[in-house]
């Protein structure tokens, strides 16, 4: 049994679709001639001889003109070209069948039934016709290119994706043990609690993260989650601020996206010897806008991040780019005592 693959694949054949053409040419012209109810053989040869004189336009123009003038923009050139096959196409026509009628088919009478008017009238509406076939074709074929373009660069962006979440997870986890490892040393009983928290983070990162876009109340959670396990290791002197306003039910986002920012601001903003540390972190939903702003003190015994350095900011800046183009603006000031993070998304619903 003959597949419908099998079938596609013979009717994309280029001779295929001609002798395609030319059969159903054939047959609406032989209608046309045949004016009686019942058709008699010369109706068959003269539908044939007619045909000459397209097949020589139609060739003329689809080898000849298309490819050399009309391909290459010289507009002027294809017009001037179009009109001059098209008197020779209907000069042919008239000798078809004053001339060479004769010497193919010796002993039948052809004449020509049409005037000149008729002829041009045919020989145009093949010229146009076999113009307008193959600009459509080229439009599907520029088409499908297109398709296969975007396909492997979405097929890249997963690639890439896939990429950068493995840099993140373990960077995560790594920071995560270390505070984990401290608390266990001074035997803190808050440690089992602290330990579900990064458990819920950790089957977040590996069961539920793995598409390009999560509800954002799970990111926010695996946030605070986060936070709070930040919050029991850092010093009583840093301020921990984390707020949410709006409506975050039904939005998505990227998932693990903000907690590079959250990670640098605990590093580097709750470090130190200043007095005065602080983490201020506020989330906020406008419709189909969120707005993420991050800010905190540098320690003077931190090396605070550079903007446009470090492989978390990077893979951050990447995935901002794949995911949200054109639907994200990011700024980032590094001031002498602050460092402040601005980050603004075009939600999906």
């Amino acid at each position: 049994m003959v597949s419908s693959q099998h079938i596609e694949r013979i009717v994309q054949h280029r001779m295929v679709q001609h002798l395609l053409f030319w059969l159903l040419s054939f047959y609406v012209l032989f209608r046309v001639f045949c004016t009686d109810d019942k058709y008699v053989e010369t109706d068959l040869i003269y539908t044939f001889l007619f045909h000459i004189s397209l097949v020589f336009l139609v060739y003329s123009n689809l080898n000849f003109l298309l490819p050399r003038y009309f391909k290459t923009k010289r507009y002027g050139r294809y017009i001037f070209g179009f009109a001059v096959v098209l008197a020779l196409g209907t000069v042919l026509n008239h000798l078809t069948f004053q001339y060479l009628a004769d010497w193919l088919f010796e002993g039948y009478y052809f004449i020509s039934y049409y005037q000149w008017g008729d002829i041009l009238e045919f020989t145009f509406t093949y010229m146009a016709l076999s113009t307008l076939l193959h600009l459509s074709k080229s439009w599907f074929e520029l088409n499908e290119k297109k398709k296969a373009i975007n396909r492997l660069e979405r097929e890249k962006l997963d690639a890439e994706l896939l990429s950068l979440k493995s840099q993140i997870n373990p960077h995560f986890l790594f920071n995560s043990l270390n505070n984990l490892y401290s608390l266990s040393l001074d035997q803190d009983k808050r440690l089992p609690d602290l330990l579900l928290r990064l458990s819920d983070n950790l089957r977040y990162m590996l069961y539920e993260s793995g598409d390009n876009f999560v509800p954002l109340q799970k990111e926010i959670q695996f946030l605070e989650n986060y936070i709070d396990l930040q919050r029991i290791r850092a010093p009583e002197r840093v301020e921990i601020k984390f707020a949410v306003q709006g409506k975050i039910k039904d939005k998505t986002i990227a998932p693990l996206l903000l907690i590079h920012f959250v990670e640098n601001a605990f590093k580097f903003g709750a470090k130190g010897s200043n007095t005065e540390a602080f983490v201020h972190i506020n989330c906020e939903v406008q419709e189909d806008t969120f707005n993420f702003s991050i800010q905190n003190n540098k320690g003077k015994l931190a090396i605070p991040p550079k903007q446009g350095g470090g492989i978390g900011l990077s893979n951050t800046r990447k995935r901002l780019q794949l995911l949200y183009p054109n639907r994200h603006h990011l700024r980032i000031e590094d001031k002498e005592e602050q460092f402040k993070v601005f980050l603004t998304l075009t939600l999906s619903e």
